[in-house]
C-alpha cells in the first residue's frame, strides 16, 4: 500500500503547516512521509507533529530531507444528540437536531427529480446542524460525483458527515472520504426522536 506523500516544496512555514494540518483533519491517524527542502520548515513540522502526538522519524537528512510519520490513532466519531437543557434554567432555543438521511431521492415520483430536490434540501441546511449521517438506501449517493461534492461541501461548512457502516458493508461500499460510524447511536437517536429523517 502507498504511504500518503506531502511535498512542502517552495511554501511558507505558516502555508505548509495549514497545508499539514488539512491533511491530518482529512486523514486521522494515517502514516504520512513528508519531504522538504528548507531546514526551519524541518523543525516546525516536526514540532506540530509532535504537540499532535505524532510520532516523527527523520529517514533523510540534508536538502532536500523527509520524515516518516507513524500511523496515530484513528478517531471513532460517536453520534450523540444535542446536549439536554440544564434543569430549572430557562428554556433554550430550539437546538438544530442531527439529520438522518436514509434514501437518495425523495419519493415516490420522479426519481430524478426527487434526487434534485433532495440534494438542494440538504444543501440549505443549517451551519450549525450537528452532523448528517448516511444509511439504508442513502449510501447511493455516494456513487453520484454531484451528491458527493454537495456532501463535501457540508463538510467544509462545519457539519460532519458520517456514513452507516452497516449500510457500507451490506452495499460493498466505500466511505468515499467520510466517517463510517457505528448505527447504534443513530439508532438510538431515531428511536427517541432526536434526529431529522429526510
Amino acid at each position: 500500500m502507498d504511504i500518503l506523500t506531502l511535498e512542502l516544496l517552495d511554501v511558507t512555514v505558516f502555508q505548509a503547516l495549514l497545508e499539514l494540518r488539512g491533511l491530518l483533519q482529512d486523514r486521522p491517524g494515517e502514516a504520512l512521509r513528508i519531504r522538504g527542502e528548507e531546514e526551519l520548515l524541518r523543525v516546525n513540522v516536526v514540532s506540530f507533529l509532535e504537540k499532535q502526538g505524532r510520532t516523527v522519524r527523520v529517514s533523510r537528512a540534508g536538502r532536500p530531507w523527509e520524515l516518516q510519520v507513524a500511523p496515530g490513532p484513528r478517531p471513532v466519531p460517536v453520534l450523540s444528540p444535542v446536549a439536554p437543557p440544564e434543569p430549572g434554567g430557562p428554556a433554550p432555543l430550539p437546538a438544530l437536531l442531527p439529520v438522518l438521511l436514509l434514501r437518495s431521492a425523495f419519493a415516490p415520483g420522479d426519481r430524478a427529480l426527487g434526487r434534485r430536490l433532495l440534494l438542494e434540501t440538504l444543501a440549505r441546511l443549517d451551519a450549525g446542524t450537528p452532523w448528517l449521517c448516511m444509511a439504508h438506501q442513502a449510501v447511493e449517493l455516494l456513487e453520484d460525483p454531484g451528491a458527493v461534492a454537495l456532501l463535501e461541501g457540508l463538510r467544509g461548512r462545519g457539519i460532519p458527515v458520517h456514513v452507516s457502516a452497516a449500510s457500507l458493508a451490506h452495499g460493498g461500499l466505500e466511505s468515499g472520504g467520510f466517517e463510517a460510524v457505528p448505527d447504534e447511536g443513530w439508532q438510538k437517536l431515531l428511536a427517541r426522536g432526536g434526529v431529522t429523517v429526510l
